[in-house]
């Protein structure tokens, strides 16, 4: 139910990742790139790889001299200055040796971990015939210029040479502090450059980067509204429900794609509530329950919440319910909280499968985002396919059919996704096992919502002077206008 989701949220912040934390990571890796393929490079990876660590390592100790967060190595770095050494010897540090207290332990840093992928979505990263990360010869090229040109020749020749050195004074990290991601100058060529790219205004933009545009268009139009920076989760709820005044076309589009990936992440937070409730079913008995036990477990317990309209049939149910005023973001709280009886949230999460399934029902405009969006093919589960399933049997009473989908659709839905987590990736995740006929209990459960990127896009905004702590800029308002 997750990966769902997560496929959803990629397609609509292309470019952009969780791990991405800070804009100007682009145009230094571009920057790093045409640096290393001028200074006499080989196509040996692994002196391409001891140049990128060498970079980060670097960049995370002018950033934590400079009080900087969202850098990759920093809690490192942090230590390093705290010892008060004059020079500072990272070479050790840069090494892919596992005895030293390397900076980072992934291979090729952040750079590989994180940008380089979403780079390559941008147009500004590619990979040449020897497996090095190469800078695009349009994008890429330009992207580095552009930050050479804004840090300055001095500067740049600097940072090279202690890049080259690994080795740097706390008087040179001060004279670097210009490199830094908030150093980003607000009326600089590189500034506009990150824009464009981000709102594909140039002529190179990628396919997917209008998706990209639209979104961060409807974030600074949320933070217009609250007159405020808003949190990801301010975002995915001011962008839940249709506006009193409709939204120019492209961004009331995205807009609704948005809910369409909301009611997805419900969807699969009150999934995951039930697994949580048969779990803990499973684990009320030292010896576990066979799935007829849990089944009478399951019926006991709704028949006794004779308010919650139960023992009508589903589609009464979710008929009953207004799918516009439903508490929805309430039972997201209750739901995602480590507090509460399990079963008890089990209750509310089967209300809520019932208002998503009515408020589909009730828009068409939603149920075809959902369609385009989340795929009913495969093995993949998802708010459309669980849909689906409770549509073809609405007829049954709410005790009988939920008692069967925690069966088919939970209890052994999870068993089957671990056993191929076994088989393919030698990965164990079974949170119950089956001994003798009955589920035996391994480890609990707690509903968590995924997490689609909104952070770091927020903060790129912010990285480009579009967005601050009272809403968007004046840049930030031009650019809403110009993407209406």
């Amino acid at each position: 139910m997750q990966n769902s989701g997560v496929l959803l949220y990629q397609s609509l912040l292309p470019g952009i990742s969780n791990v991405t934390l800070r804009m100007r990571y682009y145009g230094y890796y571009c920057w790093l790139s045409e640096t290393y393929a001028r200074k006499g490079a080989t196509n040996d990876f692994e002196a391409w790889r001891s140049w990128v660590r060498r970079a980060e390592a670097l960049y995370a100790l002018v950033s934590a001299q400079a009080g900087e967060t969202g850098v990759g190595g920093i809690d490192w770095a942090n230590r390093r200055l705290a010892a008060a050494d004059r020079i500072v010897d990272f070479e050790a540090a840069a090494s892919t040796d596992p005895a030293q207290e390397r900076y980072l332990r992934q291979s090729l840093g952040v750079f590989g971990g994180a940008y380089y992928s979403q780079m390559v979505e941008m147009g500004l990263f590619t990979e040449n015939r020897h497996g090095i990360q190469v800078a695009t010869r349009d994008l890429g090229r330009r992207a580095a210029t552009l930050f050479a040109d804004a840090i300055g020749p001095d500067l740049a020749k600097l940072l090279r040479a202690k890049i080259a050195d690994a080795r740097v004074s706390l008087r040179e990290l001060e004279r670097l502090e210009p490199i830094i991601p908030s150093g980003i100058g607000s009326d600089s060529e590189e500034r506009l450059f990150y824009e464009t790219l981000l709102f594909a205004r140039g002529e190179a933009a990628q396919k997917s980067a209008p998706s990209r545009a639209a979104t961060l268009a409807l974030i600074l139009d949320t933070a217009r509204v609250r007159d405020a920076c808003p949190g990801p989760d301010q975002v995915r709820w001011h962008l839940f429900d249709p506006p009193q005044i409709a939204l120019p076309g492209d961004l009331e589009a995205q807009r609704l794609n948005w809910e369409a990936y909301q009611c997805q992440d419900l969807m699969q937070i009150a999934c995951a509530a039930l697994l949580a409730w048969a779990i803990a079913i499973i684990n009320s008995a030292p010896q576990g329950r066979s799935l007829p036990e849990i089944r009478a477990e399951i019926v006991a317990h709704l028949e006794a919440h004779e308010d919650g309209g139960f023992s009508a049939s589903w589609r009464d149910l979710r008929l009953g319910l207004d799918s516009t005023d439903f508490a929805y973001e309430d039972a997201w709280d209750r739901l995602t909280s480590a507090r509460g009886a399990v079963a008890d949230k089990a209750v509310q999460a089967i209300t809520l499968m019932a208002a998503l399934h009515q408020r589909i029902a009730d828009r068409s405009d939603l149920a075809a985002a959902v369609a385009e969006g989340l795929s009913d093919r495969g093995s993949a589960h998802s708010l459309r396919t669980e849909s689906f399933w409770l549509e073809q049997r609405e007829g049954e009473a709410v005790i009988d059919l939920i008692a069967d989908y925690m069966l088919e659709r939970v209890v052994r839905r999870h068993s089957w996704v671990a056993m191929q987590k076994l088989r393919r990736q030698r990965d164990y995740t079974f949170l119950f096992e089956q001994r003798e006929a009955r589920l035996v209990y391994l480890a609990a459960y707690q509903p968590v919502a995924t997490t689609p990127r909104l952070q770091p896009a927020i903060q790129f905004l912010a990285d480009i002077h579009l967005l601050d702590e009272n809403g968007p800029t004046a840049r930030g308002l031009a650019a809403l206008e110009a993407a209406q």
